[in-house]
């Protein structure tokens, strides 16, 4: 018979069936549980409420303490940026004076002394050509001179020489010439050797006179073939004799008792003469200088550039200069830098020109003299509005620049600057100074004591 009741192998294999069931439903309850809580269980998350409440609490102690620095060091900025006195007397015993604040051009500019020369390339130590006995003298020292103006005359017995040299050489290729064509009319009755050699003869004699006539161009007359040409023996030998001699100079002497030796030195450009050293009688010889002339349309500024400065200068540069004794400033430009510095002095040469012109006066060229000293002011750069300063009222301060400011008659305020420009005692500040008319001058150096002691009290410095 059947029986329908559970048998004992079936009633253990069903409860081992259920027993895994639980086991994986406990697993997966474990599993999501974890997963939701990101594995940290009671005691975990507890430990890190903990920590995160440890770090909050250290950095809000931080910030009180960072809070309590900017405090502290705002309160200290402040206390150093005001600088107050008991009393208008304290402000007196210190003394502290307030100067106005400027606004004006400012100049960067190097002050050398200097000194007035010739132009160079407009001054000549003159000679005579040829040697002889000094026959007359036109001009004297300081005197004004044309070019070409006689300035001394010689009696040279080389002149004469080759003045009858010249006058001989035009007579032989006249008489060449005249040979010539004698045998070239009747060159039919004539062998053509004759003819050639007085072809030959004409040129050899030619080239005598051109060289006669180089000679004298050489001593500095102005004489042409081509006119003497034209002229008879006696016009020739007048014309010879007062060669190269001006017609004012002539007046009153017999000319034809005028001795043909003589010789003009004359001025090569206009100037002034600056030099002489010959009289009438003596001998005058080429190889020495008997006068000396110089051209003052153009006069030299040499000015002595110490060498830390060298490096400033650049062509071109704006200068004033003014002589000792004078009373204004010749203007000019650095037109020449030398290439080494003076083995005497250590300083480095540099020059500029000044034109004379319509704008100088005869005041000005009796103090604008050669050799005449003065103090060159040599232009580096130029700000035309600037706010300036005494150079006393900046201060330097923790490796910045300051100046005080009156806030009233005992209160100072400190205001950080940069420095600009510095000349002749004074100094540009580029800076807010929020519209302050005047700042500590004198005494400057009292108030920046005070805020280094502030700031040594405080452990600042």
């Amino acid at each position: 018979m059947t029986s329908n009741s559970p048998t004992p192998g079936r009633l253990a294999a069903a409860g081992s069936w259920l027993l895994s069931l639980a086991t994986l439903a406990g697993l997966a309850i474990v599993g999501w549980y974890g997963h939701h809580t990101h594995w940290t269980f009671g005691f975990a998350g507890d430990h890190g409420e903990a920590h995160e409440a440890g770090h909050a609490a250290s950095a809000s102690k931080h910030a009180s303490a960072a809070v309590e620095e900017a405090t502290k060091a705002a309160r200290a900025a402040a206390s150093e940026s005001r600088i107050t006195f008991a009393s208008v007397e304290d402000v007196k015993r210190s003394g502290i004076t307030c100067v106005p604040v400027e606004r004006r051009s400012m100049i960067d500019e190097v002050i050398v002394n200097g000194v007035v020369r010739y132009d160079e390339r407009k001054v000549a130590q003159l000679s005579v050509r040829a040697p002889g006995i000094v026959w007359r003298v036109d001009k004297r020292l300081g005197d004004p001179v044309k070019r070409g103006d006689v300035l001394v005359v010689i009696d040279s017995a080389d002149v004469g020489r080759l003045k009858a040299e010249f006058l001989t050489a035009l007579v032989v290729v006249e008489s060449k010439s005249e040979s010539l064509a004698i045998l070239e009319e009747i060159k039919g009755a004539v062998l053509g050797r004759q003819i050639r050699e007085a072809r030959a003869a004409l040129r050899e004699a030619r080239n005598d006179l051109m060289n006669a006539e180089q000679a004298l161009i050489n001593l500095g007359f102005e004489i042409s073939i081509k006119e003497f040409q034209r002229l008879d023996d006696d016009a020739r030998a007048e014309k010879m004799r007062t060669l190269g001699l001006p017609r004012s100079l002539l007046a009153g002497v017999d000319a034809e008792r005028l001795s043909s030796n003589l010789l003009p030195l004359v001025a090569p450009f206009d100037g002034v003469v600056i030099g002489r050293d010959v009289v009438v009688g003596e001998i005058a010889d080429p190889s020495s200088s008997i006068f000396e002339v110089a051209d003052l349309s153009t006069m030299w500024i040499v000015l002595n550039v110490g060498k830390e400065d060298a490096a400033r200068i650049k062509i071109g540069q704006k200068i004033l200069f003014r002589p000792d004794g004078g009373d204004r400033d010749f203007e000019s430009h650095v037109t020449w830098i030398s290439t080494e510095l003076d083995e005497t002095t250590r300083t480095l040469q540099v020059r500029a020109e000044i034109a004379v012109g319509a704008k100088t006066s005869s005041q000005d060229l009796s103090v604008l003299r050669a050799n005449a000293f003065g103090r060159g002011r040599i232009e580096i750069s130029k700000r035309s509005i600037g706010t300036v300063v005494p150079l006393e009222s900046v201060q330097s301060l923790g490796g910045e620049w300051v100046v005080f400011i009156p806030k009233d008659e005992t209160t100072f305020e400190l205001r950080t600057v940069a420095k600009g420009l510095e000349a002749a005692g004074a100094v540009e500040v580029l800076g807010d100074l929020a519209g302050a008319t005047h700042v500590v001058g004198p005494g400057s150096h009292v108030l920046k004591s005070r805020v280094l002691l502030e700031r040594m009290e405080a452990g600042r410095l």
